[in-house]
């Protein structure tokens, strides 16, 4: 049995950061809304336009996690290609070079890989593995030694970044 057909896409870009949703909107009313990347490394809404009638229901029902998640994935889906991976690599010298534990530099090039890759990627470290030939588990671990330097900030659950 072939996939659905796909539906109209709920998030459209218009260029310069600028994004139009079209889902669960009110008849005539248009939403647009920017998104600028944060220092941790995703976009985050920064500025949004309604034109329509305003009212408490509807900005309770704004999906703006829903929203942000697409600019995300919409980020992701253009930038993907070769260029991430370089960009993630860690280079050898610091890898090799370690005889007990990485050193600070090590660690501020994962960190700024991670944040590069939550921009790009709803599995950053997962990413950040890949593109460095080895286990996620390491991956993790250079992450979390990375939060714990304070070069990245907290985690949240559920959220790359």
């Amino acid at each position: 049995m072939a996939p659905p057909a796909p539906g109209p896409r709920p998030l459209v870009s218009l260029g310069d950061h600028w994004y139009a949703w079209t889902e669960d909107l009110p008849a005539g009313a248009q939403l647009r809304v920017h998104a600028g990347e944060q220092p941790d490394g995703r976009l985050h809404l920064d500025a949004l336009e309604y034109e329509g009638e305003v009212t408490a229901a509807l900005l309770r029902r704004l999906p703006v996690g829903r929203i942000e998640a697409a600019v995300n994935a919409l980020a992701h889906a253009a930038g993907a290609g070769p260029r991430w991976r370089a960009e993630a690599k860690v280079p050898a010298h610091l890898r090799d070079a370690a005889v007990r534990g990485y050193p600070d530099e090590f660690y501020e090039v994962v960190a700024r890989a991670y944040r590069s890759l939550s921009a790009l990627s709803a599995r950053p470290v997962g990413e950040l593995a890949e593109a460095n030939d080895v286990p996620v588990t390491t991956a993790q671990r250079w992450v979390k030694e990375a939060r714990a330097r304070g070069l990245l900030p907290p985690g949240r659950r559920g959220k790359a970044g």
